[in-house]
């Protein structure tokens, strides 16, 4: 019965994975760098705690998206409404984290941070690589590639589609969650190590799938390639481990075009987050018209084999209960039988959804401030996505308990999604014993969040950052 139901597209196992996990920036981004030109700029920031939540579609609403991660009823009104916007090619995927700094917490609360001048910082050597701060975190990413047919035979039934064929084709669909303990490192440029340990990880591919159902709903005629891979209960411990890095790396550049007679100066950003692999040593595989390597190492598969098509005759499920569980749960030997299942458990690497970022601030045209990012996140389903923000800053007249407020709405393109209109908050403010301190909200996808029934993703990230 649990190798049938890879059969059946395991996308409802891919998606109740939802239910614990979630991104980043909506559509699946890393939030963009905090470092900006209103930021002190004699000592390093940090941030103490961030959270971030992203999800983005092109063709589920917020709302259909938000049930299947968090649980509830989806109606036939809305999988029939989905139906007709399918676009062929379909994506959608989520990404959470959460982070929280462990060290040096006890200073910063009992007057360390007063003591981590700027001159202190000044007397370390740019040669000399200094630890600082120490952090942990929880991060779940769910990606998707789905056809028209495959959301129509997961979220409608195969009894909905009798006398044709479904052609389910080709789809891929990952969870993944780890959490990790991060290092963060100054030299001449900052970076990190992460140590990485897994906690969830799920993964289906189909190739050339398709499903026949008869008119009179009697019979069923499937052929393809599938196989699934996960880790399901195994030990904490023994789900996998790993490592990966991220760094920063500035680049100052003196303007673009007419800009640069202005003497006006640009800041780019590259950088590079979660870069790294998770070595899994028990990981449950179930196949269908592959090949794979003998020696059980390695999670790709090592080439592909003849399928036929598998015709199953029902005589006990009338045609008003033809569902495919029904057919499997009373057909189940004999359809293991004849689809050829092959059952194995493998050890291999996993490559972790690591983000590649670009950022282009203190763009000023005609007196106002703007900036670009561009980001990659190595989830399935994710586009290059490409943002754009203005940057509007307040200051406090008079005696104030806050020094400035940043707002930077924006246009992003990409990720998850296919567009979003998002604001970012910037507030800094004294904090006694702790100095400048920051705190973020990004709200993005204000559309969703208005229209969850009709637009595509949503996300929020929120954060407080301040002087190590």
């Amino acid at each position: 019965m649990r190798r049938l139901g890879i059969v059946a597209l395991l996308i409802l196992g891919c998606t109740s994975g939802l239910e614990a996990s979630a991104i980043d920036e909506k559509g699946m981004k890393p939030a963009p760098r905090e470092v900006t030109p209103n930021m002190p700029k004699s000592n390093p920031v940090g941030e103490l705690f961030r959270y971030n939540f992203n999800s983005g579609s092109n063709v589920l609403p917020f709302s259909m998206m938000g049930k299947l991660a968090l649980g509830g009823y989806v109606g036939s009104d809305v999988t029939q409404d989905v139906e007709s916007k399918l676009k062929g090619n379909n994506r959608a995927g989520l990404y959470q984290q959460l982070s929280l700094v462990v060290y040096p917490l006890r200073s910063r609360f009992d007057g360390g941070a007063l003591r981590t001048s700027s001159t202190a910082q000044s007397s370390v050597s740019p040669k000399k690589i200094s630890l600082n701060a120490i952090s942990v975190r929880a991060v779940q990413s769910v990606g998707a590639r789905f056809t028209d047919d495959a959301y129509r035979l997961v979220f409608r039934g195969n009894g909905y589609y009798r006398g044709r064929s479904l052609s389910v084709g080709d789809n891929h669909f990952q969870v993944l969650g780890y959490n990790a303990v991060d290092f963060r490192f100054e030299a001449k440029s900052k970076f990190q190590v992460s140590l990485l340990q897994a906690t969830s990880f799920s993964r289906l591919q189909t190739g050339n799938m398709s499903l026949f159902t008869s008119a009179s709903g009697d019979s069923l005629a499937f052929n393809g390639r599938f196989y699934s891979q996960g880790v399901g209960n195994e030990p904490w411990l023994s789900k996998g481990i790993g490592m990966a890095i991220g760094f920063d790396r500035l680049f100052k550049i003196r303007g673009f075009g007419t800009f640069k007679h202005a003497g006006r100066t640009h800041y780019l950003y590259l950088g590079v987050k979660d870069f790294g692999f998770i070595h899994m040593p028990k990981v449950a595989v179930q196949s269908r018209g592959y090949v794979w390597d003998a020696s059980m190492r390695g999670l790709s598969v090592a080439g592909e084999s003849n399928t036929n098509m598998v015709g199953l005759k029902q005589a006990v499920v009338n045609a008003k209960e033809l569902q495919l569980s029904n057919w499997f749960g009373n057909q189940r030997d004999s359809a293991v039988s004849r689809l050829q299942i092959q059952d194995q458990t493998r050890s291999g690497m996993v490559l972790t959804p690591f983000a590649l970022h670009a950022d282009l601030t203190n763009i000023k045209v005609k007196g106002q401030l703007f900036g670009m990012n561009v980001t990659y996140l190595n989830v399935p389903g994710y586009r290059v996505s490409g943002r754009i923000s203005w940057e509007k800053t307040l200051m406090p007249k008079g005696e104030q308990k806050w020094t400035n407020l940043s707002l930077n709405p924006y246009l992003a393109m990409g990720g998850f999604d296919t567009y979003d209109l998002g604001m970012a908050v910037n507030f800094e403010t004294p904090i006694q014993r702790m100095g400048s301190t920051f705190f973020r909200l990004d709200v993005r996808g204000l559309e969703a969040w208005v229209m969850p029934n009709k637009q595509h993703g949503a996300g929020l990230s929120a954060a407080m950052i301040f002087k190590l």
